[in-house]
């Protein structure tokens, strides 16, 4: 069974549904640009409708907490193939 990925190049939507508890399953960069890819979900597509319409809240020290992590993976010099990201705890093997 093969499981569909969101993939999304907006860095602020990534942190958002990074703090709202999605995983980023996977990032690659190209670039200059980092896809950072979802498992797609109900929830997450709900999220993601939440965030464009603007009715999306989050905890802010979530999200200040989730930008950190994820400009410090921008500006690696790796890409990843079986790391993750939760709102927690940065980056996980």
């Amino acid at each position: 069974m093969n499981k569909e990925i969101y993939s999304s190049q907006d860095f602020y939507l990534t942190a958002f549904l990074v703090a709202s508890g999605q995983q980023v399953k996977t990032y690659d960069r190209r670039r200059s640009i980092t896809i950072f890819e979802f498992e797609w979900t109900t929830e997450l597509s709900q999220l993601v409708q939440e965030y464009y319409a603007d009715h999306a809240t989050v905890s802010p020290i979530r999200y200040g907490n989730s930008l950190k992590n994820l400009k410090s993976i921008i500006h690696s010099n790796t890409n990843s193939n079986d790391n993750y990201i939760n709102h927690n705890s940065g980056i996980q093997k």
